[in-house]
């Protein structure tokens, strides 16, 4: 036996299918913006590590002051890392949260910080390394 169509249950199926986009997008976030930043994150990782190894190089082996760049490179990966933050949802925008303030904390450190606090924001940087690139699928 076939079942007529109500208005009202085309109204609902309407509805659902023009909701599950919404859906799905509020999981996922913005996809183009969550690739974008990804790259730029993958894209830019060799030249963050070395700008940390110098960092923690210059200033707890030798000593010395650090130099700007490096700075500027951590100023730079936590931008590209922040715009992942905000396009992102659920565990990969954790993820970027937890990079993000290990990053900023060198950054802080550097400003105002002592020796055991840099070292401190340098292992947690190097700690959520691999988890921003296992988040971004590298």
């Amino acid at each position: 036996m076939s079942h007529p169509r109500t208005t009202s249950r085309v109204l609902s199926l309407v509805a659902g299918a023009l909701a599950l986009p919404l859906a799905l997008s509020a999981c996922s976030g913005d996809r183009a913006e969550i690739e974008a930043a990804c790259a730029d994150i993958q894209a830019n990782i060799s030249a963050v590590d070395m700008a940390v190894s110098s960092i923690e190089q210059d200033i707890l082996v030798d000593g010395v002051s650090y130099q700007d760049q490096h700075a500027d490179e951590l100023v730079a990966h936590l931008d590209d890392v922040e715009r992942l933050e905000a396009a992102a949802r659920g565990d990969q925008r954790d993820v970027a949260t937890e990079r993000a303030d290990a990053v900023d904390a060198i950054l802080e450190e550097l400003d105002n910080g002592d020796e055991a606090g840099l070292a401190d924001a340098l292992d947690w940087t190097a700690e959520t390394h691999d988890m921003i690139l296992q988040s971004c699928g590298f």
